[in-house]
């Protein structure tokens, strides 16, 4: 992936300083800074170099140079698409930026529904001296703009646009931002039951997921795998394995975590390359708090808390060498893997299911994006395969949550591939089920200071957890989506009782 940062509009070429503070706050998420300037016109790109490494320098233009694109992310039906588009389209590259363009050109807006995969990019008419933006369906890689003072200021990130002072608008995961500003969306979850035959769905859905990560694993370089011994990042793991020759587990915890005790029996009984990065209570420091809430720009506590952890894990992969890494993410959210969804019926189970899907964009796939470019290191996320999106929505609620056991159906289709102990493991968050919660919960109680202090309130303040408004309110959905609008952070009071319940288990050992 890659950090990309724009500045369009009369005189920009005078902004160069405000561009250079552009990409230097975002240097971390690519290798090579590359360029293009106009007197109306700033493009830049930090890429990481991941597919056709030497060629495919940005922003690539089409073949008249009226038209250029700046692209983050990854397409993974890339090679299909250039055998679709060759007749018309003599290409330049091998990479899938260009790919991208070509598709634009040939079908307009009409393109997203050929791509398949995670992307933002920023589309420029060079004569025209217009912009387009778009995002993919669940937004897994990021981009934010601001029109300020007759001038479109754009970027891969928050802090690239802080100095401005000014609202930070989000492009909108499953979007399309036209030459006008004007929002377009690609892409709504809309539940409609195609399948009737749960065998047959079963089945299909095991070999939708194979391939999606048989798709995300085809480069010819090693691939890390985020693995905490839970179901979806042991399907992710296993199936790696099967497609790729160099692969290697990364997991993160405490001496006697549920994490590293599973996982490290599972790496060892198939004998897996496995890097265990163990930590303790004194791990954490209020410095590694403020290096999290700066990195992340996350506005929910418990994204925070996972995002201090993660980076301990991205650090690691990043001086072992690796670039590429697959996570489990988005499994939960699509099939039902969250303890909240039993506690709703099913006329608002589809509502609850929505809003987690569609807020993934700022919290699980915003802390793994943040997280990971912050050591420039790509994560994919093949459970968020569109095939599979499609497929979510396409089922009875009870196929995902059936008599108790969450994400039912997934644990069907791969209970002949894992073993029993990995089947049949309930659903466990990151920092609990990593020992790791009460030594970062102790530092919550600076966490908004911290991050009013880096000006990310601009795009949105810290709040409470919609877990927390779930709880709240009683598990009524409607009433916790109208209370999590308000962003409302939490007391004083609660966050004081959270310090002095975390400091007690601290001194309890």
């Amino acid at each position: 992936m890659c950090g990309i940062a724009l500045i369009i509009g009369k005189n920009a070429k005078d902004k160069s300083e405000e561009m250079v503070q552009m990409i230097n706050s975002i240097s971390h998420r690519g290798e090579v800074t590359e360029s293009f300037i106009q007197n109306d016109l700033l493009v830049y790109s930090r890429r990481l170099k991941i597919v056709d490494r030497e060629k495919a320098i940005q922003p690539v233009f089409n073949l008249d140079k009226s038209k250029c694109i700046v692209f983050n992310g990854e397409i993974f039906n890339h090679h299909l698409l250039r055998k679709e588009l060759n007749n018309g389209y003599s290409f330049q590259t091998q990479s899938d930026t260009e790919v991208v363009l070509a598709a634009y050109e040939k079908w307009g807006r009409n393109c997203f529904s050929h791509l398949r995969g995670q992307y933002a990019f920023a589309i420029v008419d060079i004569k025209e001296q217009t912009v387009v933006m778009a995002r993919d369906e669940i937004g897994i890689v990021p981009l934010y703009y601001v029109k300020y003072n007759d001038l479109l200021y754009i970027a891969s990130e928050i802090k690239a646009l802080t100095f401005l002072k000014i609202t930070i608008n989000t492009v909108p995961p499953g979007s399309f931002i036209d030459e006008n500003q004007i929002v377009h969306t690609t892409f709504t979850p809309l539940h409609s039951i195609k399948y009737t035959d749960c065998d047959l769905f079963i089945k299909e859905l095991r070999t939708t997921i194979s391939e999606s990560v048989k798709e995300q694993v085809d480069i010819d370089m090693p691939i890390g795998v985020i693995y905490s011994g839970g179901l979806d990042s042991s399907i992710v793991l296993s199936e790696s394995l099967k497609h790729h020759s160099n692969v290697t587990a990364y997991t993160i915890g405490t001496e006697n975590s549920e994490d590293l005790r599973i996982s490290k029996q599972f790496c060892k009984e198939k004998k897996i390359k496995q890097v265990v990065i163990k930590l303790d209570r004194n791990s954490f420091k209020i410095t590694d708090v403020e290096k999290a809430i700066m990195i992340s720009e996350l506005t929910e506590y418990g994204d925070v808390i996972n995002a201090v952890i993660t980076l301990r894990l991205f650090k690691q992969i990043h001086e072992d060498g690796i670039k590429v890494v697959l996570c489990g993410d988005g499994s939960d959210e699509l099939f039902g893997g969250y303890s909240m969804y039993s506690k709703t019926v099913n006329e608002t189970y589809q509502k609850l299911y929505n809003y987690k899907l569609l807020n993934l964009n700022r919290t699980e796939l915003q802390r793994v994006d943040r997280c990971s470019m912050a050591f420039s290191v790509e994560s994919r996320v093949p459970f968020l395969d569109k095939r599979l999106l499609q497929m979510a929505q396409s089922i009875p609620s009870l196929w995902k949550i059936k008599d108790g056991i969450e994400k039912w159906c997934v644990r069907q289709a791969f209970k002949n591939d894992l073993p029993d102990y990995i089947i049949n493991r309930k659903k466990n968050p990151l920092s609990h089920s990593s020992g790791l919660h009460e030594w970062v919960r102790l530092y919550k109680i600076h966490f908004a200071k911290i991050h009013r202090e880096f000006g990310y309130y601009l795009n949105e303040p810290l709040h409470k957890d919609f877990s927390f408004l779930l709880q709240e309110n009683g598990y009524d959905i409607e009433k916790a989506i109208t209370a999590a609008k308000q962003r409302n952070d939490y007391t004083k009071k609660y966050l004081f009782t959270e310090y002095l319940k975390s400091k007690i288990h601290k001194l309890m050992g």
